[in-house]
């Protein structure tokens, strides 16, 4: 494993509390539901005994194929960017063998509660919320979705959908066209951000089982949030400019693709 951006491991208590003092008066409440975006998709959080130091470990760990999140993620957090290759092979039915290659960052120890307390008002998904709480060892109250505002909602929806998404954009002879997918198999979680997002962005988008397929756990089921956008049908146009404004989206690549579809819209 390679490290390309190297900040100290180690963490004392002056420089915990300089680190705290600073962080909570740069992030907001919006930097909080954009990294809870990519907490509930591609992030994780654990507590475990490290057997060699004898010790309980607390993380909280971005690891990605995309440099960027994570880059800006050890960055804000001031946590080592590493890089690191290796074999793996896909699912079934293929078992294709490629090089993975992987970019990870880790906030661990006090510095992890510390972001996870923060964190935990915006995490939707229960799977996550458990885990979280297992790290703090209690669990915090979550926001309640009618007190979310609508910048809160479009800050994790971007997130979520640079996660555990895609976004396809396309012409037609007649009409241009977006679509942005939230891939799960949790669908109570995909139904609770169809909620947040009608409620609050007034958005309207479609639920639908996708797939079935084969994991280590067993069969699941994959489901599907779609939101779609036309020329013809243009009600969600408005979230879509709003999620190319700067600081929302954190993977260029994928927010090329909004801003191509918005450019061209009427």
């Amino acid at each position: 494993m390679t490290v390309l951006i190297k900040y100290p491991y180690y963490q004392t208590e002056k420089l915990n509390k300089d680190f705290f003092k600073r962080k909570d008066q740069e992030l907001t409440n919006l930097d909080w539901a954009k990294w809870a975006g990519w907490f509930d998709t591609d992030g994780n959080f654990s507590h475990h005994y490290n057997t060699n130091h004898k010790t309980w470990q607390s993380e909280a760990r971005m690891k990605l194929k995309d440099r960027q999140p994570v880059e800006l993620f050890s960055k804000i957090f001031e946590v080592s960017l590493r890089y690191n290759e290796f074999k793996t092979v896909t699912p079934e039915p293929y078992r294709k063998e490629y090089i993975a290659q992987i970019y990870a960052a880790v906030i661990n120890q006090k510095k992890a509660k510390w972001f996870t307390k923060n964190i935990f008002p915006y995490l939707i998904k229960e799977e996550k919320k458990n885990l979280a709480a297992k790290l703090l060892g209690y669990r915090p109250e979550s926001k309640d979705f009618e007190d979310w505002t609508p910048d809160e909602v479009t800050h994790y929806l971007a997130t979520a959908t640079e996660g555990d998404g895609d976004i396809q954009c396309r012409s037609g002879k007649k009409t241009n066209y977006i679509r942005l997918r939230i891939n799960s198999s949790d669908v109570q979680y995909l139904s609770d951000i169809k909620y947040i997002l009608e409620k609050k962005l007034a958005m309207t988008s479609t639920l639908s089982e996708h797939s079935i397929y084969k994991t280590q756990e067993g069969m699941k089921t994959r489901y599907i949030l779609c939101i779609y956008c036309s020329q013809k049908n243009p009600e969600n146009l408005p979230v879509l400019k709003n999620l190319i404004k700067d600081n929302v989206m954190t993977l260029d690549r994928k927010k090329q693709r909004v801003q191509e579809f918005v450019t061209h819209a009427p």
